[in-house]
């Protein structure tokens, strides 16, 4: 229920309040403001369905522009209404005599109240068609097919006398006859040509249908595909065109400088194994620096003492040529053996003596020379030994025996020494150069090694850009691509085809009159699986076959009948115009036969709909009987004995009993009373609105605007009495606009719990 209406810039009050009870009576005269409390009440009761474009709304923002505010506070739950329903039902107003029906009523007869409106009579349609079916009055359908039957029975047996008299002179030609009976083999086979070029067409169509829809349906699958299509090329605009020759290259750079890093990693360990190999040999250099250097000071104090003791003054020495010696002997000791042997006698024994000893004293002689030396053999044997012991404690290498030979070697021996220390220094330096090159290198190799890896980035970061994982993945895509752009191509080509076909210009067009071809197959109950191109082509040769073969009849047929017709004109004196009257009365009939089996059809299409209306009316007649029940019971709580009754679908031909009992078109009755027949109708089209499914009875309220100012006091009291009733029954709640302020205590003795607003 609503307990305040709260208003701001609306309309004549900048800012007011009005408490409500169950039954309040808004009073105040003209221009008081009852009307914008009627507005206002509307805009906040139906905000829910609020749309600024429609017409109330557009009333309201007019009158009262749109910065008004309109607010209610409800005691229990809060109701809303769909604007449309509010004041169809739930707001009576005055002088509203007509029933409505809002959308989503309950009520079985809404849709009929609805045709009540529209003053649409459903059994005085069915009663004028049934009239129209059956009635033989002049101008109608069976008088007509009368007068046609009656022309018939005319002019058959007219025609049928003609005929006999034709055949009666024809009967004699027998030229005519066989004409006549080739003629009819001719007529025969002709409509059996016919009927199977008919039935071949109707299996044609059929198949022509089924191929036109499996057509349309492959036209519209082709513009759902090409979309597709288009929509993940456009998604994969990418890979529209190959870029792998910019991705080789950075993988060419990257592999290049890979190679380049591993070529002078290469040369680096190649470095390293020099730096090392150098290192062991300086190491093994460095650890003879101290021998060398003791064997150079001894070689030197050596050939120091060697060319002291080499220059000492010289002396006589006898020197003994061992050699010598030893050959005198053994020449003369041979010479001896010859003779002895060669003479083998006492003389030859003495000569060998002689010559033996003569030998042994020459070679004593000859072998001892005397000579001036610093030293003997002797001295300088043992200076000799002396200095190979002192070199021994250097050197693991013999002195040479002989004086020039050792003083030869000592100079030798330092010469080495003093060479591999000048070696060894420049191994130092080029071991120096090497540990300088090795850094450089390993500088080089880690910039070649962060070049490659910045290269190889560059090559992934493409790949990445393109979200492909490698190389092949790029390629499936690029492939990917093409497949659906060939695909996309080929679906272009095929609506190319369609658009020729329908002669279309957009795939806009074409699709519109694939779907128009689909839908009017599809109501035909065309199958597509039906569709068979093939069957299709040689059902148009079949039919075409056909065809031929019956327009060839046909001309043998024309043949035959010139032929008849020449051979008829011979007996034309004794036919005169019998052939003539002939053929006009089979027209006459025959246009008189087709007019009475069109005038049956239209006959029959009246009885039909007559049937169809005579049911609507009496579903509606059954609904307007319930509503006139309610209506009744409504009113009989205000005004006994008033009973209601909706026996048309025109409002303003409503019944109701009369002061005498009878009942009487409400529109034949005084103001007071339609209008206090009208409220009772309202009233119960309201409670209809809210009654559930379950017979349980949804809240709601009424707003009724001057709806007793054409009422005389006794039917204002009995209006009351009916809203008293109303709200007893239903516990809504009622608000009640006037200028009559007399209305409050008549209120109150009709039973109400008045709340009384004056403006």
């Amino acid at each position: 229920m609503i307990a305040r209406l709260e208003v701001k810039d609306y309309g004549k009050f900048a800012k007011a309040h009005w408490d409500f009870g169950p039954f309040t009576v808004v009073a105040g005269p003209n221009e008081a403001g009852k009307t914008t409390v009627f507005d206002a009440l509307f805009d906040a009761l139906c905000a829910s369905s609020r749309k600024e474009n429609l017409k109330p709304w557009k009333r309201l923002a007019g009158r009262y522009t749109a910065i008004r505010q309109a607010a209610i506070t409800w005691k229990g739950e809060p109701l809303a209404f769909d604007f449309d329903e509010f004041l169809e039902i739930f707001a009576i107003r005055a002088g509203d005599g007509d029933i409505h029906a809002a959308e989503g009523g309950t009520w079985a007869g809404m849709a009929q109240a609805k045709l009540l409106n529209a003053g649409l009579n459903p059994a005085e349609i069915a009663e004028a068609l049934a009239r129209k079916a059956k009635t033989r009055a002049a101008g109608g359908v069976q008088a007509r097919i009368t007068d046609l039957n009656a022309q018939l029975s005319r002019k058959l047996p007219e025609l049928d006398a003609l005929k006999a008299e034709r055949d009666r002179i024809f009967s004699g030609e027998a030229e005519t006859r066989r004409l006549e009976g080739e003629l009819k083999a001719r007529n025969a086979a002709l409509e059996a040509k016919k009927a199977e070029a008919h039935a071949a067409n109707v299996k044609f169509e059929e198949i022509s249908m089924a191929c036109r829809l499996a057509s349309a349906e492959a036209g519209i699958k082709a513009l759902r595909e090409l979309k597709a299509a288009r929509e993940e090329l456009a998604g994969m605009g990418r890979f529209s065109g190959s870029e792998l020759s910019a991705y080789r290259a950075l993988q060419h750079e990257a592999r290049e400088r890979e190679r380049a890093a591993d070529t002078a990693a290469a040369a680096l360990g190649e470095r390293q194994t020099a730096l090392a190999a150098s290192k062991g040999g300086l190491d093994t250099l460095v650890a003879r620096i101290p021998v060398i250097k003791k064997q150079a000071e001894t070689a030197a104090a050596l050939s120091d003492k060697l060319t002291a003791f080499v220059s000492a003054p010289p002396h006589a020495v006898a020197v003994v040529n061992k050699p010598l010696r030893v050959g005198l002997w053994c020449a003369a000791l041979g010479l001896a053996a010859f003779v002895a042997y060669s003479g083998n006698n006492t003389g030859a024994y003495g000569a060998s003596v002689a010559i033996a000893i003569a030998g042994a004293w020459v070679g004593l002689k000859l072998s001892v020379k005397e000579t001036f030396a610093g030293h003997t053999p002797e001295e300088t044997k043992a200076f000799l030994d002396g200095a190979a012991a002192e070199w021994t404690t250097v050197s693991d290498v013999a002195l040479p025996a002989e004086l020039e030979a050792a003083r030869a070697w000592l100079a030798k021996a330092g010469a080495e020494a003093a060479a591999e220390a000048d070696s060894l220094k420049a191994r130092a330096g080029a071991h120096a150069d090497l540990e300088a090159g090795v850094k450089a290198a390993a500088i080089n190799v880690a910039e070649l090694k962060a070049a490659a890896g910045a290269a190889l980035g560059k090559a992934e970061a493409w790949l990445k850009e393109r979200s492909c994982a490698s190389e092949d993945d790029y390629l499936q895509r690029l492939s990917a691509y093409e497949k659906l752009s060939g695909k996309a191509g080929d679906i272009l080509e095929r609506l190319k085809i369609f658009k020729e076909k329908y002669h279309c210009s957009s795939d806009e067009e074409i699709r519109d009159r694939l779907f128009l071809e689909k839908e009017a197959l599809d109501v035909k109950g065309v199958d597509p699986t039906k569709a068979d191109e093939p069957e299709l082509e040689r059902l148009k040769a079949r039919l075409a076959d056909r065809t031929r073969e019956a327009r060839d009849l046909e001309a043998e047929a024309r043949e035959i009948s010139h032929a008849m017709d020449k051979a008829r004109a011979v007996a034309g004196a004794r036919l005169e115009s019998l052939p003539e009257r002939i053929n006009s009365g089979e027209r006459e009939i025959a246009a008189a036969r087709e007019e009475i089996a069109g005038l049956e059809l239209k006959a029959e299409a009246y009885r039909l709909a007559a049937e169809v209306f005579g049911k609507l009316a009496a579903s509606s007649k059954m609904a307007f009987d319930a509503l006139a029940q309610e209506v009744t019971a409504t009113l009989a709580g205000a005004v006994p004995g008033l009973r209601a009754q909706f026996g048309s679908f025109d409002a303003a031909e409503a019944s109701m009993n009369d002061a005498g009992g009878n009942l009487r078109p409400v529109k034949f009755l005084s103001t007071g009373t339609r209008d206090l027949f009208m409220l009772a109708a309202r009233l119960t089209m309201a409670r209809k609105a809210r009654l559930g499914p379950d017979g349980k009875l949804a809240p709601a309220l009424l707003l009724l605007d001057e709806p007793f100012y054409t009422l005389d006091p006794e039917r204002e009291a009995a209006a009351l009495r009916l809203l008293a009733a109303f709200q007893q029954e239903t516990g809504w709640q009622i608000i009640l606009l006037t200028k009559d302020q007399s209305v409050p205590p008549k209120a109150e003795e009709a039973g109400l719990d008045v709340t009384l607003i004056k403006l």
